[in-house]
Formats: C-alpha cells, sequence, structure tokens
C-alpha cells in the first residue's frame, strides 16, 4: 500500500479547512477525527514534519490549546538514557509495552505515549543499547 505524500502547503490547506469546520482552538483528536475520512495526513504525520502538533498549527495559522507539553521535559540525551536506565532493569523484556508499564512505576521518566511523540521505539532503544 502507497503512502500518499503531502506537502506543506496542503497540509496547512487541510488544517484550517478542518478548524474552520471544527472551531479554534483545533485539537490533535478533533483533527484526527475529521481526516480520517478524507485524503489528509494524519496528526502523526504532522507531528513528526513540524516537531509538534503545535508547530504544525502554528504554520497553518490555527490557534491552538496552549498547554505546556511534556514531551520537552526531557531532552533526547535523557530520553536515550532513561530507556537505557530501563533496558538495564533485571527481567526488562525491551518491549514497548514493558517499557511503559515499567515508565508508571517511575518518577520523572517519560510515560510510553510521550516517548513515542519523540522517537520511533525502535530508534530510541538502538540509541540507548549504544550508551551501555
Amino acid at each position: 500500500m502507497r503512502v500518499p505524500e503531502f506537502s506543506d502547503e496542503q497540509i496547512a490547506a487541510d488544517l484550517a479547512a478542518a478548524a474552520v469546520e471544527l472551531g479554534e482552538p483545533l485539537t490533535a483528536s478533533a483533527y484526527d477525527a475529521w481526516q480520517r475520512p478524507r485524503n489528509a495526513a494524519s496528526p502523526a504525520l504532522l507531528i513528526r514534519r513540524f516537531g509538534s502538533w503545535n508547530a504544525a498549527c502554528a504554520h497553518a495559522g490555527v490557534a491552538t490549546n496552549k498547554t505546556r507539553s511534556t514531551s520537552r521535559r526531557w531532552s533526547d540525551d535523557d530520553v536515550v538514557e532513561i530507556v537505557a536506565r530501563y533496558l538495564a532493569v533485571p527481567g526488562s523484556t525491551g518491549s514497548f509495552a514493558d517499557y511503559a508499564s515499567w515508565a508508571k512505576e517511575q518518577d520523572g521518566v517519560p510515560s510510553g505515549a510521550t516517548l513515542r511523540q519523540r522517537f520511533p521505539w525502535a530508534e530510541v532503544k538502538r540509541r540507548a543499547a549504544g550508551q551501555s
């Protein structure tokens, strides 16, 4: 199955159209429901392309909720070091699901969802393994 490619201009137009229909501030979850039946980019693609939901919306001139993102609480190096700590825990399976369960029991580490906003699991694991 071929994944469609979206220009920055098409993404901006789609975000603007969604904001007109749904109102502002535009949330990623509202946009996600809006884009599914259309030929529009997913919120995940927008976040990868622009670095964050807010940055994608800013590119399109669309207002977003200005709550502070927790995904930037940790630097990339911090995230890699935290995953390296998880991988070193006796009994760690190295799976994303196991990390997410482990993270719930820890203080000061990103949740599985927050980690996925930053890196694909395979990439952060590869980087963390390189730290050992």
